[in-house]
């Protein structure tokens, strides 16, 4: 191995990717281990490291969890974390180490790059911890790899033999052993810079959190013995399914949970939704017994019956995993996290104790937004959003904790708003749009998720919300920076839209077959003809990406957009607006022929983009109102996600008390039904089928009731001008704090002998306007 650093990337001089040669040709779920011992006489103040692993790594100094990481990213530029140990460091014998992991193979959120590897660099005072040969690796004992999917979009269960392992191999008083490989080859080293890995990036975004949160209880348990076989099943679920388990109401705080008498199986709470990872503490066990689990999100209606999708057991995917046990202690924590409130335990055989936790994984943000308010069912609607943000707020934006664990970028211009009521750092947004922008397609489209192996994953509707994220990092930072980087991205996109427009040739942009579509699961235009609500994103994209021109004398964009925004305007009239009833209809079908329906999508978002302004009040009076005062049952209910642009419109025309009204009573349900987080679908949609029950496009209310309640709205970029006119509701008390990248702006009402006081702390370089 060469002592030159001649080709090294700056980040790591000198060091080398530690691997383990291809596996039998399956690299699917593999993991590996390695450590390092090393003396120090003296721990220094800082210690930094910078550290990676493709796909990802668990690290761990004198025993102790430090990070896992690293953040998602491409391989030709992979994300590294740069981290202190010192305060995990010791006179005398040290060891560092890590767990690492392989997906071995494109994952909806992850781009496989057909290798996998850990890499370190960095010194602690005169040592180099720098990997290469002075590190042990081998393959992680007791893991048994490639068994079921997780879901169709992220990971795999983990299946564990407990007697395979060695407890204490990250320990310094670990004995090494001739498991590990002491003599590394050239198959086991590649020097950092080589391929795929061929630049570094700092992950931009905050670290994860290492929080460990013990359950809080049991839910329920069974008597019902466990279907035989578990140990023949790839699939734990097919062995919850078979087993028929009968829950009875039983109702124990704690954490540990007692296998024995008749108690086979258990549901435990762990009290709050989370992206965790599960930690098993087992204790008198006689060895060889299995422990099932499974991770999930909500309960049925009677409070006690875990709730899986209503498919066929062979097509259900969860996750989960299986535990084989060891004789006496053990612990274990699963590598991956997961989307996590409930786990179900149950047990093959035998009587043993369980303790359960789970490290909660979000990202460690700096949190200036804050609401409180007498109102509790309002207070408990806040406090459900604010969870499911946080939730959603890894390694990157991701749309929920469980079944995806994805950056879709439709989700980003609702995340982003919510992320801002809770910081202003626009750090996820920012990396995003990077992420996102830098791989297109030759028609100019972006895809709708980043990092990806999946191309399925093309929808036009999202790529044309890229510039309202894009204008969204403008105006809550006021820098135009991801505008110049980011430019050629929106341009193309654009012009996807313009040729697909001119190909149709009624300068509308049609359904292309190529790609799918979201258009919020709705409509009878939703993957054929010419759809209104396609256009009108497109319009919405232009707009914004006209606006950021203008703002950075951006003439040739300007001029182009701008001329752009004139004729689709125009075709839209001309072929979507019917002048007599003032509707927009919902498009086109296939032989051009007008499709109406009076939907919510169309009404909000020509409020939103000024479109027929003489309508506007026809449309709040007739589709928007009555929609927010129902009861959902309209045939193109916008779903929880594009409410979000139904109350936008709403606040633009000064409905405000309806906002919350409808606030009140839709997300008054999931707090009724014990949702700790938002769900992805409306309640009556939700237990259907695969849907997530933490996702962060229910989170909006962050952005309503920061709006409304609080009255702080934006009117300018960067924060510079704001106007606060709080909702003022007889007898509720409300305070809370607003993010800006000037200061906090402190808002706060306390009614007196019926009398609202009202009190406002604003930065004072930020204009207050009347």
């Amino acid at each position: 191995m060469s002592n030159s650093c001649f080709g090294f990337p700056p980040e790591f001089p000198g060091a080398y990717w530690l691997r383990l040669p291809h596996y039998s040709r399956d690299d699917r779920d593999r993991r590996f281990q390695c450590r390092k011992t090393f003396e120090l006489s003296g721990v220094p103040e800082t210690v930094y490291i910078n550290v990676t692993a493709d796909a990802k790594y668990i690290l761990y100094v004198n025993g102790q969890f430090v990070h896992f990481g690293p953040a998602r990213g491409f391989q030709s530029h992979w994300p590294y974390d740069r981290l202190d140990i010192a305060p995990y460091l010791k006179c005398g014998k040290n060891v560092i180490a890590a767990l690492v992991y392989k997906f071995g193979m494109g994952m909806t959120m992850y781009a496989y790059g057909y290798d996998n590897g850990f890499l370190l660099s960095g010194k602690a005072g005169a040592v180099d911890l720098s990997t290469g040969e002075s590190w042990l690796i081998r393959h992680a004992p007791g893991y048994i790899p490639a068994v079921a999917r997780s879901s169709g979009q992220y990971g795999f269960q983990e299946f564990f033999d407990c007697r395979a392992a060695q407890d204490e191999w990250f320990m310094p008083e670990y004995a090494e052993d001739e498991s590990w490989f002491d003599e590394l080859s050239a198959s086991h080293l590649r020097a950092a810079g080589c391929a795929p890995w061929y630049a570094f990036e700092e992950r931009g975004v905050p670290l994860l959190g290492k929080t460990v949160v013990e359950a809080a209880g049991m839910v329920g348990f069974s008597a019902t013995a466990a279907a035989p076989g578990m140990e023949r099943n790839e699939n734990i679920y097919l062995n919850y399914a078979a087993g028929g388990f009968d829950w009875q109401a039983r109702t124990i705080p704690g954490n540990e949970f007692d296998f024995s008498g008749e108690v086979n199986a258990v549901v435990a709470d762990l009290g709050e939704q989370m992206p965790g990872k599960l930690i098993f503490d087992i204790d008198h066990a006689q060895g060889g017994e299995m422990l099932g689990f499974i991770a999930f999100e909500t309960l049925k209606n009677d409070g006690l019956t875990p709730d899986f999708p209503e498919t066929p057991p062979e097509k259900t995917l969860v996750f989960g995993g299986r535990l084989t046990l060891k004789a006496g202690k053990y612990h274990h924590e699963t590598t991956l996290p997961w989307g996590v409130r409930y786990v179900v335990m149950w047990k093959s055989q035998g009587n043993f104790k369980v303790k359960l936790a789970a490290r909660k994984m979000i990202a460690e943000l700096d949190v200036s937004g804050s609401f409180r308010t007498s109102d509790t069912a309002k207070q408990k609607i806040w406090d459900m959003c604010m969870r499911s943000q946080r939730c959603c707020l890894v390694d990157s934006y991701i749309d929920c904790p469980g079944r995806e664990n994805a950056q879709w970028w439709g989700d980003a211009l609702v995340q982003s708003q919510n992320t801002f009521r809770i910081t202003d750092k626009a750090d996820f947004l920012a990396r995003g749009l990077r992420q996102i922008g830098e791989v297109t397609l030759p028609d100019g489209l972006t895809y709708a998720i980043a990092p990806t192996s999946s191309t399925l994953c093309v929808l036009p509707d999202y790529s044309a919300l890229y510039p309202v994220t894009l204008y969204a990092h403008y105006f809550q930072t006021g820098s135009l920076e991801m505008y110049d980087k980011m430019r050629q991205t929106a341009l193309g996109i654009l012009s996807y839209f313009r040729n697909s427009a001119q190909a149709n040739g009624n300068g509308l942009a049609a359904f292309d077959p190529r790609y799918w579509i979201f258009l919020d699961w709705c409509g009878p235009l939703q993957r054929k003809g010419t759809p209104t609500v396609l256009n009108l994103l497109w319009l919405y994209g232009l707009k914004c990406l006209h606006e950021l021109s203008v703002a950075a004398g951006d003439k040739e964009v300007a001029a182009l957009t701008a001329a752009d925004m004139e004729g689709l305007t125009a075709a839209i009239e001309k072929n979507l607006y019917d002048p007599a009833s003032g509707f927009i209809a919902d498009g086109l079908d296939e032989s051009g022929k007008t499709v109406t329906s009076h939907s919510a999508h169309g009404a909000a978002l020509a409020i939103i983009l000024g479109l027929f302004p003489q309508r506007h009040q026809q449309y709040i009076e007739e589709i928007l109102l009555p929609l927010v005062k129902g009861d959902r049952s309209d045939p193109l209910q916008p779903s929880v996600y594009f409410t979000y642009f139904v109350f936008e419109a709403l606040k633009r025309k000064g409905y405000r008390k309806e906002v919350i009204e409808c606030i009140d009573r839709w997300w008054g349900e999931f707090v009724e039904a014990g949702c700790s987080t938002t769900p992805e679908l409306f309640l009556d949609q939700a237990r259907k089928g695969h849907s997530s029950f933490c996702h962060a496009w229910g989170a909006h209310p962050l952005v309503h009731y920061s709006e409304i309640l609080l009255g702080v709205r934006q009117l300018s970029a960067g924060w510079e001008a704001v106007e606060i006119d709080p909702l003022l509701i007889p007898g509720m008390n409300i305070k809370g704090s607003v993010p800006t990248p000037h200061g906090a702006i402190v808002v706060s009402v306390a009614w007196q002998d019926g009398k609202p006081m009202v009190f406002k702390d604003v930065p004072g370089n930020i204009t207050v306007r009347e």
